[in-house]
């Protein structure tokens, strides 16, 4: 029985079922923490960018946000819900999904996050979503940077790269809204930064 309101486990076997066709060249710049919580926000430009960017830290186990329409089909719920996606409902501040999001950082596991909130196959950064930021800001976690180029268009190698951590400790104090702003958008520089790392062109942070 699945329960939609508690924080995947990943199983080995479905952690085994789900990525290992997925082997992508990675270029690390630093490499992750072999423990603790790490948040990784990356760009996202493919439906199959959460399973790449998961072959890509193993290791390490890693979790992630899926939209909630994929959760209303019973074969496909279990199936990604095994491999560490959970529920978000797009357009508006799911504080389910968010919750589950902090559930997995507290305990020391690997998230996920693309900050932007959705794909765009077009590969232009937009601004990130403050939600992301407010993670970020999170005690005794590691924000790591990444990129992934190539997974947009058919036949094209993919590539992966990861940046070094960003360091949001010297975000003033001040209202909640004004520093998770300030720390999503220092995310989507440090993601701005690794794509062309990634194989893709000069981009701007948004």
């Amino acid at each position: 029985m699945i329960d939609l309101d508690q924080a995947p486990v990943v199983t080995q076997r479905w952690w085994v079922a789900g990525h290992i066709l997925l082997v992508p060249p990675v270029r690390w710049l630093l490499r992750l923490p072999h423990t603790g919580a790490v948040l990784i926000v990356s760009n996202h430009i493919s439906q199959i960018d959460p399973p790449i960017l998961g072959v890509a830290v193993l290791p390490r186990k890693s979790h992630y946000m899926a939209k909630a329409e994929l959760f209303r089909i019973p074969f496909v719920r279990r199936a990604v819900y095994r491999m560490g996606a959970f529920p978000v409902e797009r357009g508006g501040a799911d504080r389910r999904a968010l919750r589950l999001a902090r559930d997995i950082l507290e305990r020391g596991d690997v998230l996920l996050m693309y900050p932007e909130g959705t794909r765009f196959t077009d590969g232009v950064l937009r601004p990130g979503m403050p939600g992301a930021g407010s993670l970020g800001l999170e005690p005794g976690l590691t924000v790591v940077p990444a990129a992934v180029w190539g997974s947009h268009k058919l036949f094209r190698r993919v590539k992966v790269a990861f940046g070094p951590p960003v360091d949001l400790s010297d975000i003033a104090p001040g209202p909640r809204s004004r520093r998770s702003r300030e720390a999503v958008d220092r995310m989507m520089a440090a993601i701005a930064a690794l794509i062309p790392v990634a194989g893709g062109p000069h981009t701007d942070p948004p």
